[in-house]
């Protein structure tokens, strides 16, 4: 069990996947620092700090305040995104009846610079912080939220897809970056998870080849605590979605 005279920072933290690694962290005797919008389903003894990672203010305020609890960051697991795709909120660029343009260029642009440009704000401040622990063998590791739209992505998750993909992207090299600062970088790339993400997407467990069924929050939070705990494991994107790959034909991220 880990003492509390270490903290983590969870992006995302107050529901789906990083509200389970909060939850598990919690357990684990760290001190947790939940980043979101709003509180949500947060452990009790959770801090929450209302971020909005589209604002890099937002972002220097939050870990500013972790740096003054007191306590040393050294775990960084960035959770927090956005999907807009689907029915409600199509990712389509073209019209698919009409041809014509979708006025949906905003929602793209939101898409990028929630899931892309929040990653890159998030990582700096929170890499800024762990690098002040001045720890030889390890300052903190960090671990990034992809996807497995990032290479699988379906008609309609063309900006989710590249947003994730970008994460993916920047695992190598920011590992390579902050090995100057004894800072380990890790992503994983879940697949179909019981999140609200998916809610109203009946029957997807079918396309998993085994267990066929989708992933549990906890099975993510599991392995973002077994990232930080093996040492040696570094620039790596890891997949987590019971062997599903992009196999199976949809015109929609939403199979019926």
């Amino acid at each position: 069990m880990m003492t509390a005279q270490r903290s983590v920072v969870i992006t995302g933290g107050s529901s789906g996947l990083g509200a389970a690694t909060a939850q598990l962290f919690t357990e684990e005797g760290w001190v947790v620092h939940a980043f979101d919008l709003h509180p949500g389903t947060l452990p009790a003894q959770a801090v929450f700090r209302r971020v909005d990672v589209r604002d890099d203010q937002s972002v220097k305020d939050a870990f500013d305040a972790v740096q003054d609890s007191g306590v040393q960051l050294r775990c960084l697991v960035h959770c927090a995104g956005i999907t807009a795709f689907g029915p409600s909120q199509p990712g389509q660029l073209i019209d698919p009846e009409t041809g014509s343009v979708l006025q949906n260029f905003e929602t793209i642009e939101n898409v990028l610079r929630t899931n892309l440009l929040g990653t890159f704000s998030v990582v700096r401040h929170g890499a800024a912080l762990m690098s002040r622990n001045a720890d030889a063998s390890e300052n903190g590791a960090i671990i990034l939220t992809s996807s497995g739209a990032a290479l699988d992505g379906k008609a309609g998750q063309s900006a989710y897809s590249a947003s994730k993909a970008g994460i993916a992207g920047m695992t190598l090299p920011l590992a390579r970056e902050l090995s100057d600062a004894s800072i380990r970088v890790a992503a994983i790339a879940p697949g179909l998870f019981d999140t609200p993400i998916l809610a109203g997407t009946p029957k997807l467990e079918r396309h998993v080849p085994f267990p066929a069924r989708v992933g549990i929050p906890q099975e993510f939070a599991q392995l973002a605590m077994q990232i930080y705990e093996n040492k040696y494991l570094n620039a790596e994107v890891i997949r987590l979605d019971g062997g599903i790959r992009g196999g199976f034909i949809s015109n929609s991220p939403f199979v019926r």
